[in-house]
């Protein structure tokens, strides 16, 4: 049934706060339902007309959801890894971020959902950050899972999110949850506020 393995270990726990039960490879996770945890990251400039947000795009050769649009750094969490630690690693891997600048990365919460594949359910848990970045630092492609960062007006962000599906699916999440914290949807201009911010942060009980 299972027909490939990632290779990296993921601990199956019910709760944060749980000690894990044991280990298993992060591609069996949803054929026996367990949760998973991983960490995505917002990386954005501040410009004089406003925040512009890195985005990623998935190397088209990736298992997953080849092509598709991503946060600027994101992974799973493995066994042994402080989340943070794992955040900061993740960003010199996947788009050259150096250390000076990989430490500044803010804890902002975490999003949870509840998503059916062919495998089976993934009852996941993204913890996520920010990263303000300097308008001269450019990422750039560290280990081949992104074919290409983009700068994008965070309006664009927005659009692209609300119109389309580009994003894979939980990586606009986590642009959705920065677009509230940052007040660009707010009750006012978005009907459905009060039902995104509710579903972003389902109940983490089993």
């Amino acid at each position: 049934m299972i027909r490939h393995l990632h290779g990296e270990k993921f601990d199956i726990r019910n709760r944060l706060s749980d000690d894990p039960l044991c280990q298993l490879d992060r591609f069996a996770m949803p054929y026996f339902g367990c949760r998973s945890w991983g960490v995505h990251m917002n990386g954005f400039v501040r410009k004089a007309d406003g925040i512009h947000m890195w985005i990623a795009k998935r190397a088209l050769d990736k298992p997953t959801y080849p092509g598709m649009l991503d946060n600027m750094v994101a992974g799973g969490q493995p066994t042994g890894l402080g989340f943070r630690e794992n955040m900061i690693k993740e960003c010199a891997e996947e788009a050259g971020i150096p250390a000076n600048l990989a430490e500044n990365v803010v804890a902002i919460g975490a999003v949870s959902y509840l998503y059916e594949t062919d495998e089976g359910l993934k009852p996941d848990v993204m913890v996520n950050f920010d990263l303000e970045l300097p308008e001269d630092f450019v990422p750039h492609c560290a280990d081949g899972e992104v074919a290409q960062f983009d700068l994008v007006p965070i309006a664009e962000v927005a659009e692209i999110v609300r119109t389309g599906f580009d994003f894979k699916f939980n990586c606009a999440l986590v642009v959705i949850d920065f677009l509230i914290r940052h007040g660009y949807l707010t009750a006012d201009n978005e009907p459905s506020y009060c039902e995104l911010v509710t579903s972003l942060h389902r109940s983490l009980e089993p």
